[in-house]
């Protein structure tokens, strides 16, 4: 099974792609950030996002896409811009047919690190030794999907209903 853990947010909407086998081994397939440039009109970036994970899906079809659902924001706008990248990533599940599941980054955190405010450095580290990576992943955006991606596989998946 393939699965693909999204980061959203307009400017940076961090991926990773991991590909879980029946007994639970987890192997990550590809990570990085598709970013779209400062200044241009947010339909636009909108749009580049879009293109971005269908190529994605196109390359590597996932059978599940995982996304860090916005638990709380003070910032109004950073809020409906992550909201709309968000949805973007929800419309690309549906029109490829994928299941779709959604989890706070607390819930990540307590699923990986066994406590819920674990930090950055923590949750980079949590993602290493989970998929025995040599290195951590670098960016945040990257790492952060790739833990959505695993919160997943600890709390969702059953390798006899697929």
């Amino acid at each position: 099974m393939i699965i693909l853990g999204i980061d959203p947010g307009t400017a940076r909407m961090g991926y990773g792609i991991l590909e879980v086998f029946f007994n639970k081994k987890t192997k990550l397939i590809k990570t990085d950030v598709l970013i779209t440039p400062a200044g241009v009109e947010a339909h636009k970036r909108l749009h580049t996002l879009f293109k971005g994970l269908n190529e994605l899906v196109k390359i590597y079809s996932p059978d599940v896409m995982v996304i860090e659902r916005i638990f709380f924001n003070t910032n109004v706008k950073t809020a409906m811009t992550v909201g709309q990248a968000r949805g973007v990533s929800m419309l690309v599940a549906a029109t490829s047919k994928m299941d779709l599941f959604e989890y706070t980054a607390l819930q990540a955190k307590l699923v990986l690190t066994g406590y819920g405010r674990s930090d950055k450095k923590l949750m980079q580290e949590a993602v290493r030794k989970n998929l025995k990576l040599k290195e951590i992943i670098k960016s945040d955006d990257a790492n952060d999907a790739v833990a959505m991606a695993l919160c997943y596989i600890f709390k969702e998946y059953e390798p006899n209903n697929r």
